[in-house]
């Protein structure tokens, strides 16, 4: 990658970042004849708004949402879809409710306003993801890109520590592989590491504060809207995959994986990242060894730093490897069966050997 020659794709859809910005949506929907919600018990926030505003018949709220997107949950949501008839889709919550709208999205060509109230990023994406009794499928497709999405820090102020922490550590992993990706471009590189910088005082922020709110809380939610598009314009690596395999596979909480994961994909990847590449990392998380920066958010926020601490234990880790190896993808360090359990076993122990 150089300033000079690189190829950067701009994504369609509007972004709105500012308290209260949920109070717009009803202007948002005025073209729009019948407004399927879907979201948890939070989202009743969103049908007490729309009736104020529209008849009870013009909108339908599905409050059932699971994480991973599991293909019997969007069977039953399709058919309560298809028999309300809806015309636009608005997702409130975090990735789990904003996967189920895209989900709908990719078989009914519909709009999708996403109201994030954690900080995952999929609101800001093309990838859609459903889970099967094979496994997790993913892809890309522009039907599932949100047209327009509300940040409303109101909405994240009085999040869960436990929760803030692990959802910014999910966003963290999506900038940490942006700044390395095979296809990454000078204007996704210096946003990533924004992000990163934004995520890195924030989280370090709350380590020592009793709850999510105000600044704290208005840093995490600007880095996970950074994480959110870099993960759209460009292709993710290694800890992506051992996240969609570790969750999909095993059953494991999506942002606690991730959370765990990162510090010790960073780890695998190191050897092989430019020195320009490992000084920026060392810049934008403060410390000589940015895997250990990692796991010490994690560790100093309360979240899970070991693989042990989430369900997976060394046994997994043989099965887990020649899942990650199936199928071939970009990465900067050569995908190894050898390298991979070594990492994962690290993981699973809470080592790092830096």
């Amino acid at each position: 990658m150089t300033s000079s020659e690189f190829s950067y794709t701009m994504y369609p859809g509007q972004v709105s970042f500012g308290r209260g910005k949920i109070r717009t949506l009803v202007s948002i929907l005025e073209p729009y004849q019948r407004v399927f919600v879907i979201g948890g018990h939070r989202a009743t926030m969103v049908t007490d708004l729309l009736g104020e505003h529209f008849p009870p018949g013009q909108y339908y709220h599905f409050q059932e949402v699971t994480q991973h997107v599991p293909q019997v949950l969007v069977d039953e949501a399709f058919t309560a879809f298809s028999k309300f008839q809806g015309d636009v889709l608005v997702a409130m919550g975090g990735g789990s409710a904003v996967g189920l709208a895209k989900a709908l999205a990719l078989r009914q060509q519909v709009p999708i306003i996403a109201i994030p109230t954690t900080y995952s990023g999929s609101e800001m994406t093309n990838i859609w993801g459903i889970s099967t009794e094979d496994g997790k499928k993913t892809g890309r497709d522009m039907a599932v890109l949100p047209k327009q999405v509300l940040y409303d820090p109101d909405l994240t102020d009085g999040l869960p520590k436990n929760l803030a922490a692990t959802s910014a550590m999910n966003a963290m992993a999506h900038l940490m592989e942006a700044v390395y990706s095979h296809e990454v471009n000078p204007v996704t590189y210096q946003n990533a590491l924004s992000g990163m910088e934004n995520l890195r005082a924030g989280l370090g922020k709350l380590a020592s504060a009793q709850g999510v709110a105000g600044a704290i809380n208005e840093q995490l939610l600007l880095g996970a809207f950074l994480a959110g598009k870099c993960l759209c314009e460009v292709p993710m690596a290694l800890h992506h995959k051992a996240a969609h395999v570790l969750g999909g596979t095993f059953g494991l909480e999506h942002s606690h994986v991730h959370t765990v994961l990162q510090a010790y994909v960073l780890e695998y990847q190191w050897p092989y990242l430019s020195d320009m590449v490992r000084m920026d990392f060392q810049v934008a998380l403060g410390h000589d060894y940015p895997p250990q920066a990692l796991q010490d958010l994690a560790r100093e926020t309360g979240a899970p730093y070991r693989l042990d601490q989430i369900g997976f234990g060394e046994k997994d880790i043989e099965r887990a490897v020649k899942q990650m190896l199936a199928n071939p993808y970009p990465n900067p360090t050569p995908l190894t069966s050898q390298g991979l359990t070594v990492m994962l076993r690290n993981a699973v122990h809470g080592t790092l050997n830096g």
